[in-house]
C-alpha cells in the first residue's frame, strides 16, 4: 500500500496540546506490572504520568530507591501526604503496602482515613499501618519492611528532624531498597533539614484545582492538584536537572498529569471490597492490619 493510501486511511490525530499532552502521559504510562517500564540495564522505573516530569527522571520513579517529599510550607503537609499516596499508587503496582507512621506525625496531620484513602485510589485492605513511638522505632520498622520482596512501596513517615535519621540511618534505607527493589517514600513533615542520599528529592505546595464540569445541580468539585518541585535527582538516565510542574491526580487513571480545563468528569471509582476482618473502622482509620512497632 503507498504512502499516499496510508494517509487515506488514516485519520488525523486533532486536538489541543493539552489533550496531545494527556495522551502522550497514557502511552507512557503503559507498560509491564501497572504501569512500570524497564529500562536497560533492567532498571524499572514507573511512570508518573506527566512527560516533563518523567523526561526529567529518566522515565520515572525508580524502585530499589528512596524518594524524599518535603513540604513546601508547614501548611502544605496536607499535600505533601497526598503526592506521597500518588506516587505510591505509581509504585506499588497494586500490592500490599507499608506505611509507617510516627505517632508525632498522625497528631500533627491526622490519621488515615479508610474510605478518604479509597476515594484517592488506594485499596486500604493492601494497607499495613505501623504506629511507632519514635523514630528509631519507624527507622527500624521500615527497614524490616524494604526487606520484604512482596511489598509494593514502603511509605515512611518521622517528623521534624529526629537526631535518629542521620547520614547511617539513611544509608541502611537505601541499601534495603536497592537489595529488593522495594522502593521507599520518604515523608519529612515538620523536616526543615535532614541528609541526601536519596535518588530524588521533591518539595510539594498545594495548588489550585480546575472546576470539574457540574453534575446537576452542583458544581463540580476539581482533582488534588500540586506544585511539585523535583530540587534533586540522582537518577541513571535522567537529565540531572530538577524543575517544577503543577500536577492534577486523577483517581481514576490513577495518574499525576498535567491539567487539563474542561475535561469531562469520569464516573467515581468503585469502592475496593472490604477487608476480611470487616470494612473501615468508625474511628476514621484504614481498613487495613494496624501493628504497633515495639
Amino acid at each position: 500500500m503507498s504512502a499516499a493510501a496510508n494517509a487515506r486511511t488514516l485519520p488525523a490525530i486533532q486536538g489541543s496540546s493539552a489533550t496531545v499532552s494527556a495522551l502522550r502521559a497514557r502511552i507512557a504510562a503503559i507498560g509491564v506490572d501497572g504501569g512500570a517500564r524497564v529500562l536497560q540495564g533492567g532498571r524499572v522505573c514507573a511512570p508518573l504520568g506527566h512527560p516533563a516530569a518523567d523526561i526529567a527522571l529518566g522515565g520515572g520513579l525508580v524502585r530499589g530507591g528512596v524518594h524524599e517529599i518535603r513540604p513546601a510550607e508547614p501548611g502544605d503537609a496536607v499535600a505533601a501526604t497526598g503526592f506521597a499516596l500518588a506516587c505510591a499508587i505509581r509504585l506499588g503496582f497494586r500490592r500490599p503496602w507499608l506505611w509507617v507512621r510516627q505517632d508525632l506525625a498522625g497528631r500533627e496531620t491526622g490519621e488515615p482515613y479508610g474510605p478518604g484513602l479509597a476515594a484517592f485510589g488506594l485499596d486500604p485492605a493492601r494497607l499495613t499501618l505501623v504506629a511507632a513511638a519514635d523514630a528509631k522505632d519507624a527507622l527500624r520498622a521500615a527497614e524490616e519492611g524494604l526487606r520484604c520482596e512482596a511489598l509494593g512501596v514502603v511509605l515512611l513517615e518521622p517528623w521534624g528532624d529526629p537526631r535518629a535519621l542521620d547520614l547511617t540511618a539513611t544509608r541502611r534505607l537505601v541499601l534495603a531498597a536497592e537489595a529488593s527493589g522495594v522502593p521507599a517514600l520518604l515523608l519529612r513533615s515538620g523536616a526543615h533539614g535532614g541528609p541526601g542520599g536519596s535518588a530524588t528529592r521533591w518539595t510539594i505546595a498545594a495548588a489550585p484545582s480546575l472546576a470539574l464540569p457540574s453534575r446537576g445541580a452542583f458544581p463540580g468539585i476539581g482533582r488534588p492538584a500540586f506544585a511539585a518541585t523535583l530540587e534533586r535527582s540522582r537518577q541513571p538516565g535522567g537529565t540531572g536537572e530538577g524543575g517544577r510542574w503543577i500536577m492534577e491526580w486523577n483517581p481514576d487513571e490513577r495518574l499525576l498529569r498535567e491539567p487539563i480545563a474542561g475535561e469531562p468528569a469520569a464516573p467515581p471509582l468503585a469502592r475496593p471490597p472490604a477487608p476480611a476482618d470487616g470494612p473501615a473502622a468508625a474511628d476514621g482509620t484504614a481498613g487495613g492490619i494496624i501493628r504497633r512497632a515495639s
